[in-house]
């Protein structure tokens, strides 16, 4: 599917692209504080997308104190340093990021490049739906993710 491949390109490009600004908000402990871990503490774990019919893993949220982090396999096969400092998604940011104005339940974990979220399986919007529930979104839009 050479869709999925272009899909695929462009999050390891936005990916790394927002790599050096993040880590630079890691380093200095931006982000918010906390260590109970809400809802979103579900969201740990390995996501994988589907390329040529099969999973790839791409992202790994981690939880690191009272923050998320997120590393990824863009360039290597095991997984990077961390990159990005995600912060728990508001309603808000929820109805900003992908436009949904319904009472959809969701749990998510963004940074300024990238968001993943859990949603109910088959939930849609336009033309993206996902049948797993999970979902990253990027500059590109939306993409299926497997939680592994």
């Amino acid at each position: 599917m050479p869709h999925t491949m272009t899909l695929m390109k462009n999050l390891f490009k936005y990916i790394v692209a927002g790599a050096c600004v993040s880590c630079v908000s890691l380093l200095a402990g931006c982000g918010a504080g906390g260590s109970g871990g809400g809802p979103e503490a579900e969201l740990v774990g390995v996501y994988a997308i589907k390329t040529n019919g099969a999973l790839k893993e791409v992202v790994k949220i981690e939880r690191q104190g009272g923050r998320y982090i997120m590393r990824d396999k863009v360039r290597t096969p095991e997984w990077s340093e961390p990159k990005m400092q995600m912060q728990p998604v508001t309603r808000e940011r929820w109805n900003r990021i992908t436009t949904d104005g319904e009472n959809t339940q969701f749990v998510g974990v963004s940074s300024d490049q990238l968001a993943i979220f859990k949603v109910p399986p088959g939930w849609q919007k336009n033309s993206f739906k996902t049948e797993t529930g999970y979902f990253l979104f990027y500059s590109q839009g939306p993409v299926e993710a497997y939680k592994l």
